[in-house]
């Protein structure tokens, strides 16, 4: 019985301009995706973290090529 429901408003939606279509999805997406769970994000601590971390390996790295005598290609 919903799935005979669902056909017969798409049928009318297909009717929509395309306007209204992308619309209508927008509505019907924003109603169905959950909610982000901000527990799994990261903090600014974090990221600040990450930033130096990674600087202070590519500046290791570049180190470590300079003294066996590699030229960095960056």
């Amino acid at each position: 019985m919903a799935a005979q429901t669902a056909d017969r408003l798409y049928a009318k939606v297909r009717q929509l301009p395309l306007k209204e279509r992308l619309r209508l999805a927008a509505l019907i997406l924003n109603d169905v995706i959950p909610v982000v769970d901000e527990s799994a994000a990261w903090s600014e601590e974090d990221l600040q973290d990450i930033v130096r971390a990674s600087l202070r390996y590519g500046a290791e790295a570049e180190a470590d090529e300079k003294s066996q005598g590699r030229n960095s290609s960056w």
